[in-house]
């Protein structure tokens, strides 16, 4: 156990300049954004006795900010598959103890391990903090809606914490979701390091291609590529339409989103895309551990 706690720190040490330094400097430049949007407002305007709050303001600028932290980690655990899984090419020390060599599968596993639980955690505290920052630009709502108040704390606070709720549930379910691909990618860097990202596409589309020259000769209805990606690239919910729950003017309920999520999704699909990805994983560790010199 301690040798994997070890590995993964390793992975977090070699690639936190995206999953840390990254979302510090993007945070940054959104809190600048938020200090000069305040700049010349007058504050006290939206306060004094408004009857309506901007709380859905808040809510909505909250949620798509957990939107784009989410598009940006699975962007960025993409490349990170490409990379880690070529990049030590058999440096199985344990962090920086030459003398413990750890198995290929505990190394690569590590790797997935490190995407699952650190990574999506910084990204989770980038959220967080996204979240404070959103508040600074609700301040400014009254002056600019004349009819509204900005949010207190408490509602602000109420909020933050649904929202932080069900990102955290959407975080969990999208990145189990999507480890197939994730392994599908590491399992060709692996093999052909830095040509895995075109390949990771080329491949699917060249055997798509083949089975519908095959279909067409057959006169068959439809194959089974290209209607497995299109319907595994979806992530859905049964019952549970984010757009229409907001349209629905609703206050955000953590709970009951991730309720709804977790009832909602196809478990089936999802565990059987995580053995899915272990096999490869497994499979790339293989091909290390015969065909990848030291």
């Amino acid at each position: 156990m301690q040798a994997m706690i070890a590995l993964i720190k390793r992975e977090y040490l070699e690639h936190r300049g995206a999953f840390v330094f990254g979302p510090i400097i993007l945070l940054t430049l959104f809190l600048l954004g938020a200090l000069y949007s305040m700049l010349g407002t007058d504050i006290s305007v939206g306060i004094s006795g408004a009857p309506r709050t901007a709380l859905r303001f808040y809510e909505t600028a909250f949620a798509l900010g957990a939107a784009a932290w989410l598009a940006y980690l699975i962007i960025m655990l993409f490349f990170y598959y490409s990379d880690a899984f070529s990049a030590d090419s058999r440096s199985n020390s344990m962090l920086f103890w030459k003398s413990m060599p750890q198995s290929d599968f505990k190394i690569l596993g590590s790797k997935m391990a490190a995407s699952l639980t650190v990574f999506p955690t910084a990204i989770l505290l980038a959220l967080a903090l996204t979240g404070i920052i959103a508040y600074l630009p609700a301040l400014t709502i009254g002056s600019l809606l004349p009819g509204f108040a900005p949010p207190d704390i408490g509602q602000a606070a109420g909020a933050w914490v649904n929202v932080m709720v069900s990102a955290v549930v959407l975080f969990a379910l999208t990145l189990l979701w999507y480890l197939p691909f994730f392994a599908w990618v590491g399992l060709l860097a692996t093999a052909f390091r830095r040509w895995a990202i075109p390949l990771a596409f080329f491949i699917p589309v060249v055997i798509g291609m083949i089975e519908r020259v095959v279909i067409r000769r057959n006169i068959l209805d439809e194959g089974v590529v290209w209607p497995f990606l299109s319907e595994r690239f979806q992530l859905r919910f049964a019952g549970l339409d984010f757009e229409g729950y907001w349209l629905a003017g609703q206050p955000w309920n953590g709970l009951e989103l991730a309720a709804l999520m977790l009832t909602g999704i196809d478990w089936v699909s999802l565990v059987g895309g995580v053995v899915i990805a272990v096999v490869l994983v497994f499979a790339a560790s293989e091909y290390r551990r015969r065909y990848v010199l030291t």
